[in-house]
């Protein structure tokens, strides 16, 4: 979800880090709406900086980075805790269990 999002964010702003735009990116990132909102000015103003700032580019990568580790993580710590959870409870209820 952490890199889907990301790969958005690249395809419709030139944010991406590696060149790996494709000409309807382009035509996507440079298209504008003739009706002019408050929502739409705000996401306009935050899509240039992010195409203008190297510096928000690479934390913006960097967050992403670290938001998909965090979710691999909770993936691999979960299911061991709830095993060792199991252990302990059966160390508790059975005192003959020494492993």
């Amino acid at each position: 979800g952490t890199f889907a999002l990301y790969s958005l964010i690249c395809r419709h702003a030139k944010v991406s880090l590696l060149p790996n735009q494709l000409a309807s990116d382009a035509r996507i990132s440079s298209f504008r709406l003739k009706v002019p909102s408050p929502e739409l000015e705000r996401s306009l103003k935050i899509k240039e900086r992010l195409e203008s700032s190297l510096t928000l580019k690479k934390t913006l990568l960097i967050l992403v980075l670290a938001g998909t580790s965090m979710v691999i993580a909770n993936g691999v710590v979960t299911p061991a805790m709830s095993v060792l959870s199991s252990v302990g409870g059966l160390n508790v209820g059975i005192a003959a269990i020494k492993q």
